[in-house]
């Protein structure tokens, strides 16, 4: 291989990886989908054609076998009077078979274009079928690409985002709360009462709960 081909296969490689990069895959089977679907809609169109044009020959051809067995009557029947015209019958006879012979071959000839163009129109519906099922599989699997790389690539991906609306909302609620002023400190003083208070209060119920007990030693 000289120089200048392997430059040229080395910058179509790289022109070729370059399109796969940058080519929409599932749009481009799309499209080549939707035109083995005109291609079958075309071909069904044909077919159709084709079998009124069978059907055409084989209504032609049992109308003039029905002609030829007529004239064929006829002829051994004008034999017995005028045999002129027994001739006549039987030229009419060998004209309708000439036409019948040509009509069984456009017939067997129309039946066999029928026959492969329904052939045709199988093999790309099925074609079709085969096609459509296998961009579906791909294009989930390219989905399932998709979502796993947008799960593994740490900047700028959608749950990298939403990690992110999170994490700034969990620092603001933490900032919010050690910005908060301490807990205001209970009133010394009051307090003092407070507790000077609850134990009077203990000594009353004591003192009540002595006397009871005094009066219940009395005879």
């Amino acid at each position: 291989m000289n120089s200048f081909k392997r430059l040229f296969v080395c910058i179509k490689s790289q022109i070729d990886h370059v399109a796969d990069e940058f080519e929409n895959h599932e749009a481009v089977a799309g499209a080549a989908i939707e035109d083995l679907r005109a291609l079958a809609s075309k071909t069904r169109l044909h077919l159709h054609r084709v079998g009124k044009m069978t059907e055409h020959y084989q209504k032609q051809l049992l109308v003039q076998q029905e002609q030829a067995r007529l004239w064929s009557e006829r002829a051994i029947k004008a034999r017995q009077d005028d045999e002129q015209k027994a001739l006549q019958c039987v030229k009419r006879l060998r004209d309708t078979q000439r036409q019948i012979a040509a009509l069984e071959q456009q017939y067997q000839d129309s039946s066999a274009q029928e026959t492969k163009i329904r052939d045709d129109l199988n093999a790309i519906q099925e074609q079709l079928q085969i096609l459509k099922n296998k961009k579906e599989i791909l294009s989930a699997r390219q989905n399932r690409t998709s979502v796993q790389e947008t799960l593994l690539n740490r900047r700028g991906t959608p749950l990298q985002e939403a990690r992110s609306i999170f994490e700034r909302w969990e620092d603001f609620v933490v900032s919010s709360e050690f910005d908060m002023p301490d807990q205001i400190e209970t009133d010394r003083f009051a307090g003092a009462f407070e507790q000077e208070e609850d134990e009077l209060a203990l000594k009353m119920m004591l003192d009540e709960l002595t006397g009871l007990d005094r009066s219940a030693d009395k005879p």
